[in-house]
């Protein structure tokens, strides 16, 4: 070791210190090592040294309390300190509530992923930036894209409804992709694609409606209609829906590398669309059918003749056989009212409308029937509301045949001219005053007197 020495500065000692830690790295090096460069070897050595010899020490917070510290602190009438585990801090966290991305998208914790998918789809059409300019819209379009990607990833919706936020919120909305990547035209395709469902649903029921007018459902036609029913695919003969839910045959999509998205560069824009490969499902299946849309079926079409017998109703069934598949396909009648005729059972019920001169003198006219034209005659002082049946000329049925009744109504005219004036005058004149019936009290009273 070192002798006792007094020292005059710190310099001193530091050049002591070196000098003899140069003398015992000599002794302990190889000998090969030079006289030179023992001060500095000695030098570093002392600095390591002195480094091992402090730790940097911080002190944790402790997830659990002290028990012996808090029994003592209680004692002295202080409140026990609450320790609380680190809060996990996500981003939806700041002032926004759990399912504040449901609310976004208008749907409930329970929707499944078509209901999200579809209520998506409906707001994107409302919000996109290619159908408004405006700033807020836009805003909120982006926020629509952000709930989509979450809850429409399994792992991502677990972990924002039990934590009410995802890890890394912005590194994977920037990996699902951009917020204007659903096009104008995916949305509307995507509207397009559910009507497409329905009318199949529809078509499997074989049950459709077949609109009429009063007439055609009254007096009976014959309608050749366009027959749409499914029919099973020719080119995957049926198979490819029962193929289409296994993993035989799948395998990620080589255009988008199974992302579903594929980006379109140019030197102005870029642009993000759904991979017309996979069509977006991320992966393809070489047992799948371009033709029937992994179906097994498609839609064709074929002409029938419909036969809609006389004195048909709304709501009437008429069945039919396709004569391509040989099976029964029901027609429901919608028959809408007529402004002219009013039916009530078999009996058609009409009004005609007369002058005063025609009510006074009477007169054939001819008015339009359920299945031509027939005469109305009309006696000579006919009041109005006068009701004439008109035998057999009603609704033709299988319970029979009905009557056409023909209510007539006087028209009293508003305005008239100077010469109609005079006339109703001189009319009047010539007229015999009208007398009021005397009731029976009235003939009580007089004979008091």
């Amino acid at each position: 070791m070192f002798r006792l020495k007094l020292f005059r500065s710190p310099g001193d000692v530091l050049s002591t210190l070196i000098s003899g830690a140069a003398t015992d790295c000599c002794r302990k090096t190889s000998h090969c090592l030079e006289l030179d460069r023992a001060p500095a070897v000695a030098a570093c050595w002392i600095c390591m040294r002195m480094i091992s010899q402090y730790q940097f020490r911080t002190t944790k917070p402790a997830y659990y309390p002290d028990r012996q510290r808090e029994a003592k602190r209680t004692s002295a009438g202080a409140t026990p300190q609450q320790v609380s585990s680190p809060a996990v801090k996500y981003p939806q966290s700041r002032g926004m509530p759990k399912d504040y991305y449901y609310k976004v998208l208008g749907v409930n914790r329970h929707a499944t992923i078509q209901q999200i998918r579809s209520a998506f789809y409906a707001l994107a059409k409302r919000y996109h930036p290619d159908s408004t300019h405006s700033e807020q819209k836009l805003k909120h379009f982006q926020e629509l894209s952000n709930a989509y990607n979450i809850l429409t990833d399994e792992t991502k919706r677990l972990e924002y409804d039990q934590l009410g936020g995802i890890k890394d919120e912005r590194a994977f909305l920037e990996q699902a992709g951009n917020p204007l990547t659903v096009g104008l035209e995916e949305a509307k395709k995507f509207d397009s694609d559910k009507t497409t469902n329905d009318e199949i649903n529809k078509l499997k029921s074989n049950e459709f409606d077949l609109p009429l007018d009063f007439l055609e459902a009254t007096v009976g036609c014959k309608k050749r209609i366009e027959l749409r029913y499914l029919r099973k695919c020719e080119t995957c003969k049926g198979k490819s829906q029962l193929m289409a839910h296994r993993d035989v045959g799948k395998e990620p999509c080589r255009r988008c590398n199974g992302t579903g998205k594929v980006m379109t560069k140019t030197p102005t824009f870029s642009s993000v669309n759904t991979c017309t490969q996979c069509k977006g499902k991320r992966f393809t299946n070489r047992n799948d059918c371009e033709t029937c849309s992994n179906r097994g079926f498609v839609v064709s079409n074929v002409d029938v003749m419909v036969s809609v017998p006389s004195g048909s109703r709304d709501g009437d069934v008429v069945n039919i056989i396709n004569p391509e598949t040989k099976q029964q396909v029901t027609y429901r009648l919608s028959v809408p009212s007529s402004d002219y005729f009013r039916r009530v059972g078999n009996d058609i019920l009409t009004d005609k409308h007369l002058n005063i001169s025609e009510a006074i003198l009477g007169g054939s006219f001819q008015i339009r029937g359920l299945y031509e034209s027939v005469e109305l005659r009309v006696e000579p002082g006919t009041q109005s509301h006068t009701q004439v049946v008109l035998n057999g000329k009603g609704v033709r049925s299988r319970e029979g045949v009905g009557n056409h009744i023909v209510t007539l109504k006087v028209r009293i005219p508003r305005n008239l001219s100077v010469k109609q004036r005079q006339l109703v005058l001189a009319l009047s004149q010539a007229e015999d005053p009208v007398f009021e019936p005397k009731t029976k009290s009235t003939e009580a009273g007089n004979l008091s007197h």
